[in-house]
Parts: C-alpha cells; sequence; structure tokens
C-alpha cells in the first residue's frame, strides 16, 4: 500500500532528501496564490528531481473561496481555471493524480443538491478534459454528512477518471453517519484516504490514534480493497514523524 504526505509546493524542494528517508511519497498542495506566481520551469525542474530520486508524487489543488458547484458564474470560472492550472502543474510534476474539495455544504447550498450537481458536472467535464487519460481526478470529502452527493456526481461520471479520497479527519467533524454507510457505497471509487485525526471538535490533523476517529472499524474495510493511497496529512512538523509512523504501522 502506497504511504505519501502532504507537503505544500514551496516545502517541497529543500525536504526531498527527508521525504526519501521516510520512504514516501508526496502530495503536493498547490494553494490559490501560488498559482497566480508558479514558474512553470520550474514546476518541470522540480518534476523532473522527483523524477531522478524516485519519489511518487500527486497534486492537492486549491480550495480556499472556491466553488466548483456554485452558482455565480463568474466564481465558478475562476475555480474551474485554478483548478486546470492545478492540473497543468500536476502534468509537469508527472504526478499521479489531482485531488480537489467538491464544495458542497448543505448550509451554503439550502440542502439544494440538484443545482450543486448540475453546476458541479459542467465543472468536472472541463477539468477532466484538461486532465486527459492518465490522470485522475479525486474528490475528496470536506463538510459533506453523507455520501449521497459523491454518489449522484460518479453516477454520471462513471466512465471518467473521477475519484474519490475519503478524509478521516472530516468525516469525524462533520458526519454523524456509520463509517461503513460511506465507505460501502463509495467502495468502487476510492482511490485515497487521508489519515489524520480529531476529537470531533476541530480540524486538528493530529496523528493517527490520538483522537476519535474509529480506525480499527477503517482498518476492517481496507482489508478486503486495493489501488488505494493513504496520505498522511499533519498541519504542525512536530507531528510528521509520528503520523509517518502510526500510518505504516495502522498499515501493516
Amino acid at each position: 500500500m502506497d504511504v505519501f504526505i502532504n507537503v505544500p509546493y514551496r516545502m517541497v524542494s529543500k525536504n526531498l532528501k527527508r521525504i526519501i528517508e521516510l520512504e514516501v511519497g508526496a502530495e503536493i498542495y498547490t494553494d490559490n496564490n501560488l498559482l497566480e506566481d508558479i514558474s512553470m520551469d520550474d514546476v518541470k525542474n522540480l518534476g523532473k528531481a522527483l523524477l531522478d530520486m524516485g519519489i511518487e508524487c500527486t497534486v492537492h489543488g486549491p480550495y480556499m473561496d472556491l466553488s466548483p458547484g456554485g452558482y455565480d458564474r463568474a466564481v465558478k470560472r475562476v475555480t474551474i481555471d485554478k483548478i486546470k492550472k492545478a492540473v497543468e502543474v500536476a502534468h509537469s510534476l508527472n504526478a499521479k493524480a489531482v485531488v480537489c474539495h467538491p464544495g458542497y455544504d448543505r448550509w451554503r447550498f439550502d440542502g439544494n443538491e440538484q443545482l450543486w450537481l448540475v453546476s458541479s458536472i459542467e465543472t468536472w467535464s472541463e477539468v477532466l478534459s484538461e486532465a486527459g487519460r492518465d490522470m485522475e481526478i479525486i474528490l475528496e470529502n470536506i463538510f459533506e454528512e453523507t455520501p449521497s452527493t459523491f454518489l449522484e456526481l460518479f453516477g454520471y461520471f462513471k466512465d471518467k477518471n473521477l475519484y474519490f479520497c475519503f478524509d478521516t479527519g472530516h468525516f469525524n467533524l462533520f458526519s454523524k453517519l456509520p463509517l461503513e454507510e460511506w465507505l460501502v457505497p463509495l467502495k468502487k471509487w476510492i482511490r485515497e484516504i487521508h489519515i489524520h485525526d480529531n476529537n470531533g471538535r476541530a480540524d486538528d490533523h493530529l496523528p493517527l490514534g490520538a483522537g476519535t476517529f474509529p480506525f480499527r472499524e477503517l482498518k476492517a474495510f481496507i482489508l478486503h480493497t486495493d489501488r488505494i493511497r493513504f496520505t498522511s496529512e499533519f498541519h504542525s512538523e512536530a507531528h510528521a514523524i509520528e503520523s509517518i509512523k502510526n500510518l505504516k504501522e495502522f498499515l501493516r
């Protein structure tokens, strides 16, 4: 099973040796403003360095202020352009996939899943065209309380490279459903799992086992899966070693 760590783009070059020592891949986070300033020559050089050193990578796309399923056409145009720029960066890095936030929140959309779905189909159609056949676009749960919006969207794109990233910490914060009611219906679309923990009150990004997420139930599920990438997401460098160590022990 592949283990990755989430690293901001600006920190990757100076941490290549540490990534090798940890024997992990890198999920490279490209934030909104970075994508305005980034030099594609620098991106290509980093992609070459990753390839030469045998470091596999994915990209985490921008999400702040963006709305892939939004109503406002101007906001959605900015959103699509930002995500497509992240896809361009991913191609230059020889990345396997781009992880994105789908942006559904029942409070912000007043529970109107259909409005979000129609708008989202337009967005992801354009993004998937940019990604091409060899790159996966992977959507991550954030504020979603149930898997219904993902199931609708994946059902529409059933023959495309659109997949699911299950985020343990976000599930622990925003969903009250049993874990199996997320994982079983979405099983065939799961390509990645973001691993971090919390106590159900804040998105703390603690090491596995330091909060209340039911990791024992998750382990029982993943024993019957394959082709899943596991990405450790920690917000503090102080948690890096513990987070990766705990994840690797969990996967044994």
